[in-house]
């Protein structure tokens, strides 16, 4: 898999996104209206880049969390915003969310992973 093909995932996903409201009880909560979904369409398009490959600390399990020495994984970054970094796992087929460290050198994954719209809501 190369950055096209990514930039390729990440269009479709844009292009194609249906709003599939949850069946009640199935989320904590309550779900959000299409329309505040789709508000969010336009800041997903302006926080798009072109993909690359970037490492990343996994934080996204309690073992993780409490391991001694990090574990890392290397992802797609597809989509910044201040302090997140949206990344598309191709192993998964799934996107995930990640901070920034300060310097903005580190990036470390805070387990909200899922499609890309529902990814980037949640930033």
């Amino acid at each position: 898999m190369n950055a096209s093909d990514v930039e390729r995932i990440v269009n479709a996903a844009v292009d194609d996104f249906v709003y599939e409201a949850s069946a009640p009880g199935s989320t904590v909560g309550v779900p959000w209206s299409e329309e505040k979904v789709r508000s969010y369409l336009p800041k997903l398009r302006a926080a798009l880049v072109k993909p690359y490959h970037q490492r990343f600390v996994l934080r996204d399990t309690p073992t993780q969390l409490q391991a001694a020495s990090p574990t890392f994984a290397d992802y797609w970054v597809v989509a910044k915003t201040d302090g997140y970094v949206e990344f598309f796992d191709p192993a998964k087929n799934e996107f995930g969310l990640a901070n920034r460290s300060a310097a903005g050198d580190v990036l470390t994954t805070i387990g909200v992973r899922g499609d890309l719209v529902g990814v980037f809501c949640a930033m």
